[in-house]
């Protein structure tokens, strides 16, 4: 398979999930423009009513009841638990698996990621957070995982030929 195969295959992709995502997304901007940004007259109403010279006031209540909502989720923090279940597991194992996504956790001030895809998901109908991994030092190979925050979650496309709730690839 040739650079430009692989690059057309990709392009291929990107387009049915682009085509997949596009109502979602479009209801999700104007969501985002009404609620955060207080965008709540339709255009023409607002222009007509501008030309005539008549006030369009808003009165944005919306952001209070997001922070409502995000600081309820912030109250009941989100975490990643493991548990032994069977017989064959061990409850010891399970403990320092634990202790790790703990530590990975606070490391990577994955509280910061958490929060902020709740307040899209809660503003706009959708919000992520990664984990990847990063360099533990400038002059090692070793790596460590991370959970990253997404600032704009328009930037990820989920696979359109997925069953999975959170649009992942699932097989």
């Amino acid at each position: 398979m040739t650079d430009e195969q692989i690059l057309q295959d990709a392009r291929e992709a990107f387009e049915r999930a682009r085509v997949a995502e596009a109502d979602n997304r479009r209801d999700a901007l104007d969501d985002i423009r009404f609620a955060r940004l207080g965008e709540q007259w339709p255009e023409s109403v607002r222009r007509d009513r501008e030309l005539e010279g008549r006030p369009c006031l808003t009165i944005n209540r919306l952001p209070a009841f997001i922070r409502q909502v995000v600081n309820d989720g912030r109250q009941n923090k989100p975490s990643i638990t493991c548990h032994p279940v069977d017989d064959s597991a061990d409850p010891r194992t399970a403990e320092l698996l634990n202790g790790l996504i703990r530590n990975i956790e606070q490391s990577s001030d994955a509280e910061v990621a958490y929060d902020t895809a709740l307040d899209f998901a809660v503003t706009g109908g959708f919000g992520y957070f990664r984990i990847n991994t990063r360099y533990a030092t400038d002059d090692t190979f070793d790596q460590d995982l991370v959970i990253q925050r997404v600032a704009d979650p328009f930037s990820i496309y989920g696979d359109p030929a997925s069953c999975a709730a959170d649009r992942s690839e699932e097989r």
